[in-house]
């Protein structure tokens, strides 16, 4: 997916949180942060927002947002899923490719 294609599923993953981009903003703080500094957090609310609209936001930090999503509780509870490998040691670098390929393809289905 490029970075049009997670900014999309992103909006779609919070619309089924009932989350807003500020609420990504800050529960990425308090999943890296332990403290609660408002003008941090606010920070991060509106790095946020803009990541998720802008061309030019990384794909890394695209994927570090789905990632956060699917690792919280709240997504837990609700069917959604998340179709990203993850690389691991136990299978062949073949394997490893044939398992991101699939991934990828169960993603476009089911964000069509």
């Amino acid at each position: 997916m490029g970075t049009a294609e997670l900014q999309k599923e992103i909006k779609r993953l919070l619309g089924k949180l009932k989350w807003s981009q500020k609420r990504l903003g800050r529960e990425l703080y308090y999943f890296k942060y332990e403290d609660d500094d408002e003008k941090e957090i606010q920070r991060y609310e509106e790095n946020v927002k803009k990541h998720l609209s802008r061309e030019s936001t990384k794909i890394e930090v695209l994927h570090n947002y789905i990632d956060l999503i699917a690792q919280h509780e709240e997504s837990k509870k609700l069917d959604i899923i998340f179709p990203r490998y993850i690389r691991t040691s136990v299978l062949s670098a073949r394997m490893e490719d044939g398992m991101k390929d699939i991934s990828k393809l169960i993603g476009k289905l089911i964000s069509e």
